[in-house]
């Protein structure tokens, strides 16, 4: 398995801003520097053609047949997409949108709602800290393991809170039932509030709740 990493130095997410629509494409600057505390702590590969072929690299490692767990082989990508780091910006919202269709793929997530995110904000010294001893001290089994421990903490808290927000949806189908005149109440208008943090005409238009003018007098 040795064979599908980096011996480079440890890999850090990058904290510009990342662009919507962002075209950039595959890192072609040259001296691209990681830093903390204007300290440089780790410096990517460089060149387009390496880059490319360290990607290439990448893609056979996920789509290899052997016997390496799902979630094991998601430890491992999310470490390397860090380390070749292939993008000018946003490398590490990138690859966190990799973690999650790598395991839709595998068909561990029906939808694509596993934070992850949360879990690593969360323990940044510590996620740090494993990259680090990865790439300086091949300590695979001590990252690993952090990277497990986040998926279950992540998959019970999200499982916690999806039931939370439906039984919130059906106390509130309850309560409209109840205090909404018969015209204006439906449990689709009520589901679609649950689907965005706002809604407008269009949105009970679009989903057949009502006319126009109806949804606007609905809202």
């Amino acid at each position: 398995m040795s064979g599908y990493f980096l011996s480079q130095q440890d890999a850090r997410w990058d904290k510009k801003s990342f662009q919507q629509e962002n075209n950039a494409g595959i890192r072609k600057t040259t001296g691209t520097r990681i830093t903390s505390k204007d300290k440089i702590i780790y410096t990517p590969p460089e060149g387009e053609t390496i880059i490319r072929d360290l990607l290439k690299n990448l893609e056979d490692f996920i789509h290899s047949e052997n016997d390496i767990d799902d979630l094991i082989r998601l430890a491992v990508l999310h470490y390397q997409f860090e380390a070749i780091h292939p993008f000018p910006d946003g490398n590490g919202r990138t690859g966190r949108v990799l973690n999650i269709l790598y395991l839709v793929e595998k068909g561990l997530l029906d939808t694509p709602i596993l934070y992850l995110s949360k879990y690593i904000i969360e323990n940044k010294n510590q996620y740090y800290k494993k990259l680090r001893a990865v790439t300086e001290k091949q300590d695979w089994e001590g990252w690993i393991l952090f990277m497990l421990k986040g998926v279950e903490e992540t998959a019970i808290h999200t499982l916690k809170k999806i039931n939370a927000i439906n039984d919130l949806m059906r106390e509130t189908i309850t309560y409209a039932k109840a205090q909404l005149p018969s015209r204006v109440y439906s449990k689709e208008l009520i589901e679609l509030l649950f689907e965005q943090p706002y809604c407008k005409v269009k949105f009970l238009v679009d989903k057949d709740v009502a006319k126009r003018q109806t949804a606007a007098e609905y809202l």
